[in-house]
């Protein structure tokens, strides 16, 4: 009893923790019929992945119910961390071909342990994927959500009501503080509606569950056929959203329109698409070239001082100096560490977590030591809020830097300018077409 209540308490701290992280990484989140994770009973909530930790911790800490997390075997490699993550709402789970270094689990005691939850109502997020892959592509489910689910209803004889929750998940710019982030959750899946199917052939009756889980989380998200395709829809979104900014929900309907325009040009024009493809990576190497940036041509006929530039400017200066360590110590850790580009966003978020109160509590002890008690702590307030307006205040600075380094360009260079111009203009009109 005294265990469950404290592992209660830490969910909930930890929780909080979450919660304030995704207010400062992901300050722009929309979550599209979040109502729908306010449920009762036993569920699973299931969502794409390509954003290795961060993604379970995005969708959990919105629905008021405790989840288990079904975590990978090699997480439980070291016998300490893996009685903690056991403690900690974590099933360990073996995946074929990947966690062959570890010691073996044996799945049906997980599959075991994933039933007697359910049974008593519990919730479980999966990520059916099986891996984080950082791409606007949804890849083949695995079967273990759809065998868990229907293994659950069965031990019940299809009476438990059990339903699986769909979430998408779509990242602007996941390696990147301040990135926006767009969430939508699906309607619910009954699972006691594969009961015949299950009662005839349990493995079709598990694939068959796999496929529509598969189907309904692709309508949820930005699904890219290919890499290439992703990377032309990025360039071409970005040229639309620097022209005519929308909001995270705007944003992505619009993305998600011009995402179905592009894989019916392919479809039926593919000569078309694909000269659209090499004029669209052309323009991204010229800008490159260069050193200049799309949002800077955007940009090219604003001035770069404006009154509150001028007037914020200490501000910044304060709060970069104060923030300086904490926030590029994680910036440097990640960079050193060399990791597959898709735990950036985790390693960063991870390394703050405790370079943030070490430097703070240092800086607090030494301006108590300087300044006295009373004014040390004003100090210390002064630094997460000079933070924030130091972050703002290069929001509002840089685009406008960046217009400025390119108008310096273009009066340099008015022939290549003109002709860079034409061809953003040429990709802006069959964006804004779609």
């Amino acid at each position: 009893m005294i265990l469950r209540f404290f592992l209660l308490l830490l969910y909930h701290f930890f929780k909080a923790l979450v919660l304030l992280y995704q207010a400062i990484y992901f300050p722009f989140t929309t979550f599209r019929n979040r109502k729908i994770l306010d449920f009762k009973g036993p569920g699973i909530i299931i969502s794409n992945h390509p954003n290795t930790m961060v993604d379970p911790l995005n969708v959990i800490s919105r629905t008021p119910r405790q989840s288990f997390f079904l975590a990978n075997a090699s997480m439980f490699k070291n016998p300490a961390v893996g009685y903690i993550l056991r403690h900690l709402y974590c099933i360990p789970i073996m995946r074929p071909g990947k966690d062959e270094g570890v010691k073996k689990v044996n799945n049906s005691k997980s599959f075991a342990a994933s039933y007697e939850h359910l049974i008593k109502g519990g919730v479980i997020f999966i990520a059916p994927e099986g891996g984080s892959e950082l791409e606007r592509h949804l890849r083949p489910f695995k079967t273990g959500t759809a065998r868990i689910a229907l293994g659950a209803e069965a031990a019940q004889n299809f009476s438990l009501n059990l339903h699986i929750y769909p979430v998408g998940l779509t990242y602007e710019q996941p390696t990147q503080c301040g990135s926006r982030l767009y969430m939508e959750a699906g309607a619910p899946i009954r699972v006691a509606d594969w009961r015949e199917a299950y009662e005839k052939d349990k493995i079709e009756a598990a694939k068959d569950l796999t496929e529509y889980l598969e189907q309904q989380n692709r309508q949820l998200l930005l699904h890219a056929d290919d890499q290439e395709q992703d990377q032309l829809l990025y360039r071409l979104e970005r040229i639309l959203q620097h022209n005519h900014p929308l909001p995270v929900d705007q944003h992505y309907d619009r993305t998600r329109q011009l995402l179905d325009q592009l894989k019916q040009l392919a479809q039926e024009q593919p000569a078309a698409y694909q000269e659209l493809k090499a004029t669209a990576a052309n323009y991204r190497d010229q800008l490159k070239a260069i050193e200049q940036t799309d949002r800077g041509i955007s940009r090219k006929d604003k001035t770069w001082w404006t009154l509150p530039i001028l007037l914020g400017w200490p501000i910044w200066l304060y709060g970069r100096f104060n923030n300086f360590l904490p926030f590029e110590i994680p910036r440097l850790v990640e960079h050193k560490m060399q990791l597959y580009i898709g735990y950036r966003s985790t390693v960063k978020i991870l390394a703050g977590t405790f370079t943030f109160p070490i430097f703070y509590g240092l800086q607090y002890l030494i301006a108590k030591w300087v300044l006295g008690e009373q004014y040390a702590g004003w100090y210390l307030l002064s630094l997460p809020i000079s933070a924030i307006l130091a972050w703002v205040y290069a929001r509002h600075f840089v685009p406008r830097w960046e217009g400025l380094r390119y108008r310096n360009w273009a009066k340099k260079h008015p022939e290549e300018a003109v002709q860079l111009e034409a061809t953003r203009k040429q990709l802006a009109n069959i964006a804004g077409q779609a």
